[in-house]
């Protein structure tokens, strides 16, 4: 059969190619937001539904769109999560210590092909990054933010879905209250 040698040499190329598959995809790092945000394209400079307002310290717009005649709730729960996205992206995918995150409406009319900002509902966060995972931690057990992300292989693409426990605070009402009051609560 096989000498010694080259079973030794077979188990240990069996070992590394199981260590390399059973390796875990780390979530995506980006240099900065404006970065990810053109990587990801769920919100774009070029559409005015994200823009950064200031550098240092980072203070970014993410605005949603919204059609005209939609719901109350519906603007309410759209301008919500654009602000959950802006403060849980940044920490999960950059190195930012701490950002402000405003949130509010765009009103495409797709009708007649325009868009206008509204004023209002509108979200205002600012935290850290240690403040964002305290308010996380009080709703489910992660131990840092990079567990908010489940990273999977797509042929030549990654992508950093949200796991499900936090999408039971991203995607349900009474979750993206319950976490916007923590947030809140820990700006001080």
């Amino acid at each position: 059969m096989f000498g010694i040698a080259k079973r030794t040499v077979l188990a240990a190329v069996l070992a590394s190619s199981v260590a390399l598959s059973a390796h875990a995809l780390e979530p995506q790092h980006f240099d900065n937001l404006p970065a990810m945000v053109e990587d990801f394209g769920d919100f774009s400079d070029e559409n005015g539904t994200f823009k950064v307002l200031k550098a240092q310290p980072l203070h970014v717009q993410f605005s949603p769109q919204v059609v005209p005649g939609d719901l109350p709730e519906n603007v309410r729960y759209e301008v919500q999560r654009a602000a959950l996205y802006g403060v849980y992206r940044t920490f999960v995918h950059t190195s930012a210590e701490s950002v402000q995150v405003t949130a509010l409406p765009i009103e495409l009319d797709i009708k007649n092909g325009v868009s206008k900002k509204l004023k209002g509902p509108s979200v205002d966060v600012t935290v850290t990054r240690a403040q964002a995972l305290a308010a996380v931690q009080k709703l489910i057990q992660v131990n840092n933010l990079a567990e908010l992300v489940k990273p999977e292989q797509m042929g030549d693409m990654q992508l950093d879905n949200w796991t499900k426990n936090f999408e039971a605070l991203y995607y349900k009402q009474q979750g993206i209250d319950r976490l916007l009051a923590e947030l809140k609560a820990k700006q001080g």
